[in-house]
C-alpha cells in the first residue's frame, strides 16, 4: 500500500498486524457487579498489553521504522477504554463513603494505550487518539495527510476495541457483536511511510463527486467506513473506495 504525495513521489505500507481475543472472562465479572470491580485494571492491563503487542508486530514486520523518535502515532476507537468508566460510574453510584482506585486512572483516558505503547516501543513523534464512528477512516486520513505535507516520513495508524455491557447496549451497529454473544475485543495496526515501493497507492481525496470520480478511477464500487476499516485496508488486495460514513463529509480514501 503507498500512500501518493503531493509532489508525486510515494510512501509505502511496510507492516500490518491484527489481533482479536475473547472478552467472556471480562463480561463474566462485569455480571458480578461489586464482586467483580477489583479485577477491572487487570483486565484493562491486559488490552493495553494486546494492543502494544500488535502495533510491535506491525513494526517489527515493517522490518522496524527509521527515526523511532520522530514516528508518529494516530490511533481510533469507538469507546475507548470505557471498561473503568463503567466500574467509576458504579462505585460513585453505591451508597455510603466515595473510593476509587488510584490505579484506575491511568487507564481512563482512551490516549492512555497510545501513551503506553508509545513508551514501551519508543514513538516519540506526534501522537492522537480518535474517537467515535468515523475515528478509524478519519484516523487513516490524517496519517495519509501528514505524510502528503512532508511532516512525517512514518505514521503508524492503529485501532482497538474491548465493549463493556454498557457500551454494547445501546450500539446495535457498533463493532460487531452477535445477538445473544460476547463481542470479541480486537486491535489493528498498519505502518505507513513515505517513500517509494511497490503495491496499491492510498490516498485522499475531497470534492464534491469525489465517490463517484474516486470509484471511476479505482475500477470498483464505493463502500462506507465503519468498524475494521483498518483491517480491511490491511488485507485488501483489489482497488477499493471508502467513503466516510459522518454526515457532510466529502473525504473519500481510495485504495487503488
Amino acid at each position: 500500500m503507498t500512500v501518493t504525495r503531493s509532489d508525486g513521489s510515494g510512501a509505502r505500507r511496510a507492516g500490518a498486524a491484527a489481533v482479536e481475543f475473547d472478552l467472556t472472562a471480562h463480561w463474566r465479572e462485569r455480571a458480578r457487579g461489586r464482586e467483580g470491580w477489583d479485577n477491572a485494571p487487570a483486565l484493562i492491563r491486559d488490552l493495553s498489553a494486546r494492543f502494544t503487542a500488535t502495533v510491535a508486530e506491525a513494526i517489527e514486520r515493517a522490518g522496524g521504522v527509521p527515526g523511532r523518535t520522530e514516528t508518529e502515532f494516530v490511533a481510533a476507537t469507538w469507546y475507548g477504554t470505557s471498561h473503568v468508566a463503567e466500574v467509576m460510574h458504579e462505585q460513585l453510584r453505591e451508597a455510603g463513603p466515595k473510593w476509587l482506585d488510584p490505579e484506575q486512572f491511568l487507564h481512563y483516558s482512551p490516549h492512555a494505550m497510545v501513551s503506553a505503547t508509545s513508551l514501551d516501543l519508543g514513538l516519540g513523534g506526534a501522537s492522537a487518539t480518535l474517537v467515535g464512528p468515523d475515528a478509524e477512516f478519519q484516523a487513516v486520513a490524517h496519517a495519509v495527510r501528514r505524510i502528503r505535507s512532508g511532516r512525517a516520513a512514518t505514521v503508524v495508524v492503529a485501532e482497538y476495541e474491548a465493549l463493556t455491557p454498557f457500551a454494547a447496549a445501546p450500539c446495535p451497529d457498533g463493532p460487531g457483536t452477535a445477538a445473544g454473544a460476547h463481542p470479541k475485543g480486537h486491535a489493528t495496526a498498519l505502518v505507513l511511510t513515505a517513500g517509494g515501493g511497490r503495491g496499491p497507492s492510498l490516498t485522499v481525496h475531497r470534492s464534491g463527486d469525489g465517490a463517484d470520480a474516486s470509484a471511476g478511477r479505482a475500477g470498483t464500487t464505493v463502500r462506507t467506513a465503519g468498524p475494521g476499516l483498518l483491517r480491511l485496508l490491511a488485507d485488501a488486495a483489489e482497488p477499493l473506495v471508502v467513503v466516510s460514513r459522518a454526515a457532510g463529509l466529502r473525504d473519500v480514501l481510495v485504495l487503488g
